[in-house]
């Protein structure tokens, strides 16, 4: 009986060897993000999280310009193109990711003011150029 207890003992303490020793090189290759409530995942997945988030508030815009036929379509053309994009670890195209869901807020905010104001085609057209600037950058 005092033998399964120490192999058991033994086990757990393997387990947490193992598990300690793959956070460790996790993190010397720097591939976590040690941030909120995201700490410790992957940084290409909390990228394509944040991805994702904007393609959820795009789709909730789309509902909110419902009955502006022009901004609901460049709002569908918007969110395919942010749909498809990779996920990366790039310190820079995160931060463009970042701007881009900052901008998407901004355009939020505008469309429950005002469907049909301007400035809502001035900020897509925004959005649009950090893209263009995420691609460049996902490219170098």
């Amino acid at each position: 009986m005092v033998a399964f207890y120490i192999i058991v003992c033994v086990a757990v303490v393997a387990v947490s060897i193992y598990f300690l020793i793959r956070e460790i090189r996790a993190s010397k290759n720097g591939n976590t993000e040690t941030s909120g409530k995201e700490k410790g995942k992957p940084a290409v997945l909390i990228n394509k999280r944040q991805i994702e988030r904007s393609v959820q508030n795009i789709e909730s815009m789309i509902v909110l310009a419902d009955g502006n036929d022009t901004l609901t379509n460049k709002l569908v053309e918007l969110k395919d193109e942010i749909r498809f994009l990779n996920p990366s670890k790039n310190h820079k195209v995160k931060d463009i990711d970042e701007k881009i869901a900052n901008k998407l807020d901004d355009i939020k905010i505008e469309i429950s003011k005002d469907v049909n104001s301007e400035v809502i085609f001035r900020m897509i057209e925004e959005v649009e150029g950090f893209l263009a600037q995420r691609t460049k950058e996902m490219e170098a």
